[in-house]
């Protein structure tokens, strides 16, 4: 049964929550070796968790992951340009990045890398069947997933993980050529809330009638930093691009079940599969796609209509066939940047870490001093919308009365606060919001990349990106992209135009700072670059990394099994019912604990019978393991003695040959095989007919 409830209700709830104050020490890093030669390292690190992390996007409507299909990543590019900088840029398949994860890293990498606090930026595909539960603020940490409270267990995980990627990607890096460049790719996503982007003084005016609008109001910008670096032969291939794309990762629905990177799995492994087999290089491939300023940007899925209830099919079939037109516009790119390459690399870091709250002004602009939520967010968004909350039209966005129309001249223009003004504080403190923001801005050669911890919208994002621009031309040092990284070092919410928070779409209603919160977050960016021109370098944080927070528990407890893993059901083949569903053939077993399966390590895949040898089965480039995209792990249900029952779904399955499944070893468990299995030449075509055959 889902839960529908108020934030409010979520509120009270987390009352009874135990506190952790938790420190974070602000390392001295060594001193950056000048080599006179730029040097890359690149690695794909697994950050998959446990079963049973709440997963984050759909608040209290989401699910606990069951387990995974598609691996979350992080992806570590560590570029050193041989004159004493470098930076590690982080793309992480999670739903937000965290700026304590950010602190946590970097006071583990620091001392061994030299990296610096502006030097590591930490961004995320902004997946809604990814965990949340890991931010340095109470806020988030309640009301973005079904779970309330900063897991510690987790932190720690994801921290470590992507410390260990940094230092595996310093120790192994190689000589390096850089390139950037962008390409404007159409077709991938579309304006989920054109009504408030038409508002806009300096944009086009779309008909709100026209069904093609809604594609061509968008951003439709790939960018992309691809590195190659030499191999033993003293030949250089490609190594790793790190890249940006602006659009939701909400391909997939509220009733996900299990962990996932979306579309986005799809655009980040193609690249890396068939670059690898291209070049036939002798390392993988990593291709860090993040998102950039999606704020109104949707999936260009079929448009289902506003209606009540929200369209909550989950299909990936057209998650796949979206996120593999995005990989092969992103393959074309990296192709074309080939002539591209120099080595002549130039990296420039800076970063400047502001409480908002304390530090509300610049050049005459003044941000809120106290964040709310404004009615609209309890609704949801366009096509996301909350069952039930979503029929109050005070809650549900766009409307006369989802906004106040009296004292409407504050900071807050005509938001209207969930819980009502003066309620809205005693149910949901203001030191429960997030407050600091690490601005921070990476160049490399003619790119620079501005990490935010907000969901940006299009034309807000486009503003920040003049406003930088601007400042690097004015010291004549003209930069040719510059791109937003939202859901980056943290999560605030989104940040729209001050046109588009008047309409209080949920957009306007999720920005907690206010109406002037893009013209503030634009000041300090063009701040930071013109500081950045004129001093070369700029670090400034907080005196301290303290944090106080509410803590729960989701990781599974410890529990050393007792018991032994066995087949529970030989493969089985599942024919779709529906048009969007995929057939798969399953496979069950009992194994150890969800404390011990060990998700983030190779645990299952499907082996072919080829000349006597029994090799892990390939779809094209595509590996059938839990490493592709088509394979899915989970958790079915606790046994006795430690143990539970898994699945593993081979979907699509290719006919032709003889397979097994294959369980890795785990927690002292032998390797576990299922029977030989055939997947006859009709090809699962013929619906009902028995196409599986076993083997003894």
């Amino acid at each position: 049964m889902r839960k529908f409830t108020l934030l409010i209700l979520a509120t009270a709830l987390s009352a009874c929550a135990s506190v952790k104050q938790i420190t974070v020490t602000q390392p001295t890093p060594a001193v950056v070796e000048k080599t006179g030669v730029a040097s890359a390292g690149a690695v794909s690190v697994d950050v998959t968790p446990p079963p049973g992390m709440p997963m984050g996007g759909y608040s209290v409507m989401a699910n606990a992951g069951k387990g995974f299909r598609t691996r979350l990543k992080a992806r570590v590019v560590y570029l050193n340009d041989g004159q004493g900088n470098s930076t590690a840029l982080v793309q992480t398949d999670l739903t937000a990045g965290s700026l304590l994860v950010q602190h946590m890293v970097v006071e583990a990498v620091a001392e061994k890398t030299g990296l610096k606090a502006s030097d590591i930026v930490i961004t995320s595909s902004h997946s809604h069947s990814a965990p949340v539960n890991h931010f340095e603020n109470d806020f988030y940490n309640k009301h973005m997933s079904s779970g309330q409270g900063l897991e510690e267990e987790f932190l720690e995980f994801a921290s470590q993980r992507i410390a260990d990627g940094i230092l595996e990607a310093f120790e192994n890096r190689r000589p390096a050529l850089v390139a950037t460049g962008r390409k404007d790719i159409y077709g991938y996503n579309r304006n989920r809330a054109l009504d408030a982007y038409v508002l806009n003084d300096n944009v086009e005016k779309y008909s709100l009638e026209d069904p093609k609008a809604k594609f061509d109001a968008i951003n439709p910008a790939m960018f992309m930093i691809r590195v190659d670096v030499q191999d033993s032969q003293g030949d250089y291939k490609p190594l790793a691009a790190f890249s940006s794309f602006s659009v939701h990762a909400t391909a997939l629905s509220v009733p996900v079940e299990v962990y996932n990177a979306d579309l986005f799995a799809y655009a980040q492994k193609d690249l890396e599969w068939a670059i690898a087999s291209k070049y036939q290089t002798s390392w993988k491939v990593v291709h860090g796609l993040t998102t950039g300023t999606q704020g109104d940007m949707a999936p260009a899925l079929p448009d289902h209509g506003d209606n009540t209830f929200g369209h909550h099919d989950v299909n990936w079939k057209e998650a796949k066939k979206l996120g593999q037109g995005i990989g092969q516009e992103a393959i074309a790119l990296f192709e074309e940047l080939g002539s591209r390459l120099t080595a002549n690399v130039e990296i420039k870091t800076a970063a400047r870490e502001l409480n908002i709250r304390q530090n509300n002004r610049v050049e005459g602009i003044e941000l809120c001093e106290d964040p709310a939520i404004g009615a609209p967010v309890a609704a949801g968004a366009y096509e996301r919308r909350t069952p039930f909350l979503a029929a109050i039209p005070f809650l549900k966005g766009g409307n006369i009365m989802s906004r106040s129309w009296v004292f409407t001249d504050g900071c807050q223009g005509n938001k209207a606060h969930l819980g009502f003004k003066y309620l809205q504080p005693l149910l949901e403190p203001k030191d429960s919001f997030p407050n600091t923001v690490l601005f921070q801005l990476i160049k490399i050669n003619d790119t620079v990349v501005l990490p935010l911890p907000f969901e940006v919208t299009t034309e807000a994002g486009r503003r920040m990106a003049e406003r930088v621009s601007a400042e690097f031309a004015k010291a004549n040092n003209n930069v040719e992209h510059t791109w937003i990284a939202g859901n980056a070092n943290g999560y605030f919410g989104y940040t729209t135009t001050p046109e588009e928070y008047a309409l209080q779409n949920y957009e306007g209603g999720h920005t907690l700072y206010g109406q002037y919160s893009t013209p503030y977050l634009t000041a300090q960016l063009g701040q930071l670059a013109k500081d950045v021109n004129e001093k070369g370098s700029v670090l400034e944080l907080l005196p301290k990394w303290d944090y106080t927070l509410k803590v729960n528990e989701f990781f599974p407890k410890q529990v050393v099994s007792s018991g032994s893993r066995k087949v529970l059901e030989q493969p089985e083949i599942h024919f779709a019912e529906a048009a969007n569903e995929e057939d798969y053939i399953e496979f069950e077993w009992l194994d150890v604990g969800a404390s011990e399966i060990k998700l983030h390590e190779p645990l299952a895949k499907v082996e072919v019978l080829l000349d006597g040898q029994w090799i892990t089965m390939k779809n094209g480039v595509e590996p059938i393991n839990d490493e592709g995209y088509d394979l899915e792990i989970r958790l079915e249900d606790e046994e006795d003695n430690g143990m539970a029952e898994y699945q593993v779904r081979w979907y699509n399955p290719v006919a032709g040959g003889q397979y097994r499944f294959v369980i890795e070893a785990r927690g002292g468990q032998d390797v576990l095989n299922s029977k030989v299995f055939t997947v006859e030449g009709e090809a699962l075509a013929a619906q009902g007919e028995q196409v599986i055959s076993l083997i003894d």
